[in-house]
């Protein structure tokens, strides 16, 4: 049993548990949200072939073990529901493990092209990442063996764009995947500023995209406009760095460390230039 699983399952027996005194009382107490949550999390993780984790406030944060998709599940209507009928507990939550499926099942398949061309991002992920997941994302070659995947991105799900999706909206990759990065540039202009600290720039905001941008050429004019020819870094997807190319070798030995200890590594590679695309540059 994986202690992830344990530990819920524990919560919940506490919470079922806790403040018996053997009488035969009439009104079992209720479940606080974090109890309510861990029972969520447990039954998604014991009913489906999903993880699943208390996240923050009133939902539970899903992943799929057969792809890279994630989803948030909220849940206060059907807490409210609980609390109002608390004989219903079994059912509400049966309901949300169900509702936790479906969603991930349906993947993209409900958005339009309309609906999603302005949600799509780029994911720069190591080639190997897409290696083992039963439904394969439609990706583009990057230098360093690496692949763009796409993602629509709502605020409470995050859903690879598949083949199936892109013969649905009829359009060629090249196409999802300029708009994808015109959407990355647009959200970094917006929301992420670039920041620099002598001759170090780069971004790690932390929003999962951070790695991404490296993949947009107006991005990295914008750090050639700072420092001038630069060479970049995205050693994790939380990181993407660049300094000026004749300091490049003051900043391999630290990627690659920072490569080897990251949660989730994107390369371990120096990149640059070269006729306005990125090639690795050699050690």
């Amino acid at each position: 049993m994986r202690a992830g699983l344990a530990s819920l399952l524990f919560a919940v027996l506490v919470a079922a548990t806790a403040g018996c005194s053997g009488k035969d009382n009439s009104s079992p107490r209720l479940l606080s949200t974090a109890d309510f949550k861990n029972k969520v999390a447990a039954a998604i993780i014991t009913g489906s072939d999903l993880d699943a984790e208390p996240g923050f406030g009133a939902k539970v944060n899903v992943s799929s073990k057969t792809s890279l998709n994630t989803l948030a599940l909220r849940f206060p209507k059907e807490y409210a529901d609980y609390r109002a009928h608390p004989d219903r507990l079994n059912s509400v939550v049966r309901a949300l493990v169900e509702r936790a499926k479906r969603r991930m099942a349906l993947g993209n398949e409900d958005e339009s092209f309309a609906e999603a061309r302005s949600l799509i991002l780029p994911v720069l992920k190591p080639k190997g990442s897409f290696r083992r997941l039963a439904e394969q994302p439609a990706t583009t070659p990057f230098p360093g063996d690496l692949r763009v995947a796409y993602a629509v991105q709502r605020p409470d799900s995050f859903m690879l764009v598949n083949g199936a999706d892109i013969a649905r909206w009829k359009q060629p990759l090249s196409e999802i995947h300029r708009l994808a990065v015109a959407n990355i540039v647009r959200e970094t202009k917006r929301d992420q500023p670039l920041k620099c600290e002598e001759k170090l720039c780069g971004w790690a905001s932390g929003d999962g995209y951070d790695a991404s941008r490296m993949i947009a050429p107006e991005l990295r004019r914008e750090i050639v406009r700072k420092i001038g020819p630069a060479v970049y870094a995205v050693p994790r997807e939380s990181v993407f760095v660049a300094l000026p190319i004749k300091l490049a070798a003051r900043i391999r030995s630290k990627v690659t460390r920072d490569f080897v200890t990251a949660p989730n590594p994107v390369s371990p590679d120096i990149f640059v230039e070269r006729g306005g695309e990125l090639v690795v540059l050699p050690q």
